[in-house]
């Protein structure tokens, strides 16, 4: 694992290509292992890391946090630490902690499912606040935007992917990105993947759109229920794809 986590944040061909926060903050939780490492085997390997004087330093600061909690710790305890090393990188926005009781309990089944979607891609319905304040933020920025251009040739997209295929089918595909977006599709994230599309890896509007598309082709009744705001997009990519 650890000659993995070498190899990620070294290898020229990733260095040139990988976002260079994600670089970063990679480099610097595979450094806090390294230095484990060292601890318990006596090898050292920091050194191959070739880290610059800051990510050394936060992982010296991030190891010094586990070392002084390590022998004390209460259970779960560990998670308030990931939380915040998170958070001291930027990397908070990517994921949420939920209770474990919360997790079990979900359901993955088509009724549970369609009352997810009856929340909207930000959780509208949801008592949790912050999604709340997503869901708002979200309207109001794409409002002020426009017709989203982004969205449009992206719904294009959709249309040829989805054109030849069944509806069954589609319906599938629906699902499973609405059981994605349960936790929240942020339009700023790159990397989403769909199972069932593995060919594509989707930025944040490439999902939207074809979880919008998806849902108008297959399940259009329920469309209004993902609080999408993407009519215009859409009316305006079935003419450009009818060209």
């Amino acid at each position: 694992m650890l000659k993995e986590g070498l190899h990620a944040v070294t290898n020229k061909e990733i260095v040139e290509h990988a976002p260079p926060n994600v670089l970063w903050s990679s480099k610097i939780y595979n450094l806090v292992g390294a230095m484990q490492f060292k601890d318990l085997y006596g090898v050292p390997t920091v050194q191959e890391f070739h880290a610059t004087s800051s990510e050394l330093s936060k992982a010296k600061a991030f190891y010094g946090d586990f070392l002084q909690h390590k022998d004390s710790r209460k259970p779960g305890q560990e998670y308030e630490m990931v939380l915040d090393w998170a958070e001291r990188l930027g990397l908070d926005k990517y994921f949420e902690l939920i209770d474990e009781k919360e997790y079990r309990g979900k359901n993955t089944d088509i009724d549970t499912l369609l009352a997810s979607v009856e929340e909207g891609p930000y959780g509208v319905e949801s008592k949790d606040i912050d999604k709340k304040r997503d869901e708002e933020r979200f309207q109001k920025s794409q409002a002020e935007i426009g017709t989203n251009m982004a969205v449009v040739m992206f719904m294009v997209d959709a249309l040829n992917y989805f054109r030849y295929m069944p509806k069954e089918r589609i319906k599938e595909i629906a699902y499973e990105i609405a059981l994605l977006g349960t936790q929240g599709f942020s339009p700023d994230q790159e990397g989403y993947k769909i199972n069932a599309i593995p060919e594509k890896i989707f930025s944040g509007h490439h999902i939207l759109a074809f979880y919008y598309v998806s849902w108008k082709l297959a399940i259009p009744e329920m469309l209004s229920q993902l609080h999408l705001p993407y009519d215009r997009e859409f009316e305006l990519a079935m003419k450009l794809q009818q060209k």
